[in-house]
């Protein structure tokens, strides 16, 4: 019975503490809340902002995968032994052809053009490039002679060019044209 004479004059007082909350606490709880949803809503645009770009990316790596399977799809590579050898080949000759034709510009007729006898050393570097050999000569009157080498043409032989020095300046020269 005491217990319950105790608990009959506490529970009104906890009641009207509950009760007492005052406006000003809500509006304070209520602006927390408030705060934390909207920094929520700026959250999940940003992430789904960012995923419309990811999606845009995607397709764009997608359609350049699918383009590049339809290459390789494409490229006709010969089914019989003999054949793939010989393709490939081919293919190894034109290679290294290219890679020839890229050493510099005297793999290109025009600066042919412009050789001439009594140039410096110096200035046939500058207009045909670094010679792929420079060999000396027995010969008295050749010092030395730059040699340019590569397969210009595709065809499996390699093509040639010299230019020879005596004291330092050309004295004869051979075009691979």
């Amino acid at each position: 019975m005491r217990n319950l004479f105790f608990l009959s004059l506490i529970l009104p007082f906890a009641l009207n503490a509950q009760d007492n909350v005052s406006n000003a606490d809500l509006s304070k709880k209520l602006d927390l809340i408030l705060n934390k949803v909207g920094g929520l809503e700026q959250r999940v645009s940003r992430l789904e902002s960012d995923n419309a770009k990811v999606k845009k990316e995607v397709k764009q790596v997608a359609k350049s995968a699918e383009e590049a399977k339809n290459a390789t799809e494409n490229l006709a590579i010969p089914e019989k032994v003999e054949d793939r050898k010989s393709f490939f080949n081919k293919l190894r000759i034109e290679m290294e052809s290219d890679a020839d034709r890229n050493q510099g510009p005297w793999t290109q007729p025009e600066t042919w053009s412009n050789m001439k006898r009594n140039l410096t050393s110096h200035k046939v570097r500058m207009l045909l490039g670094n010679p792929s050999l420079i060999k000396g000569n027995l010969s008295p009157r050749i010092d030395q002679v730059y040699h340019y080498l590569g397969d210009l043409d595709a065809d499996g032989v390699d093509d040639s060019a010299k230019v020879s020095f005596y004291r330092d300046r050309v004295v004869s020269f051979t075009s691979p044209f």
